[in-house]
C-alpha cells in the first residue's frame, strides 16, 4: 500500500460514520469494502455460516461469493508477502 492509498483510505474511514457519507459515490464504494471486511469477521471469526452471513450483510450468494473471493485473494497476497504462503 502506499502512502497515498494509506492516506485516501485513514480519510474514508474517518468521515465513515458521517450523517449521509454512505449514501455518497465514494462511500458506497468504501461501504462495500468495509462490508467485506465484516464478512471476513462474521465468516471466520465469529463462525457463522454462509446463510446467517448472507442475511446479516443482505448479500446475495453471488454477492457473497465474489466478496468472499476477493477477500481470500487479498489475504493471500499478504500472506505469500511475509512468507506465509
Amino acid at each position: 500500500m502506499t502512502q497515498q492509498q494509506r492516506r485516501a483510505t485513514r480519510s474514508a474511514l474517518a468521515r465513515y460514520g458521517q450523517r449521509g457519507y454512505r449514501q455518497t459515490f465514494e462511500g458506497r464504494g468504501w461501504s462495500l469494502a468495509i462490508e467485506q471486511a465484516r464478512l471476513l469477521r462474521m465468516r471466520y471469526f465469529e463462525h457463522r455460516s454462509i446463510e446467517d452471513v448472507m442475511e446479516q450483510l443482505n448479500l446475495s450468494y453471488s454477492t457473497y461469493q465474489k466478496a468472499h473471493s476477493d477477500l481470500l485473494s487479498t489475504i493471500a497476497v499478504y500472506a505469500a508477502h511475509n512468507g506465509q504462503l
